[in-house]
């Protein structure tokens, strides 16, 4: 099972394509695509392209699951409207399931499970590898 851990960030998506191997250990792939972004959110041919690049990228990389980091809805960290447009797109993924994963969650996943990185893991898909090694790692792929 492919899990697709992402990130939003102002108008794009970063994504991080992980697995369990055949010792059950999480094994990050390399797909060609890492990020995907929105050039613009009022614009419906742009909306229909993302979402195409996104079953795109879920066919090519056969993705089961995508794994969203929340961001917050409002304050002083809130997410913008253009990254909660893009949740939704992948929501709207055919053949493929959503979950979510809280920030605090991940760090707290960070601090006692994850002894190591992945090598070559770039700095800005550090949170996206995060959510999808949680999910495996929680199974939550699977519900």
């Amino acid at each position: 099972m492919n899990v697709c851990g992402c990130e939003i960030s102002a108008k794009e998506v970063r994504l991080v394509v992980v697995h369990l191997n055949d010792e059950d250990n999480i094994e990050m792939l390399r797909p060609k695509t890492t990020r995907i972004e929105l050039e613009d959110d009022t614009s419906e041919a742009d909306l229909r392209s993302f979402l195409a690049a996104l079953h795109e990228f879920s066919r090519e990389n056969e993705i089961d699951t995508f794994v969203i980091k929340t961001r917050a809805k409002k304050g002083r960290m809130a997410g913008g409207a253009v990254s909660f447009k893009i949740e939704t797109l992948i929501q709207l993924v055919e053949g493929c399931q959503t979950s979510f994963v809280s920030p605090a969650a991940l760090s707290h996943f960070a601090k006692k499970k994850v002894e190591e990185y992945p090598e070559n893991l770039p700095v800005y898909l550090k949170n996206a590898y995060l959510s999808g090694a949680y999910a495996l790692s929680k199974d939550l792929a699977n519900s």
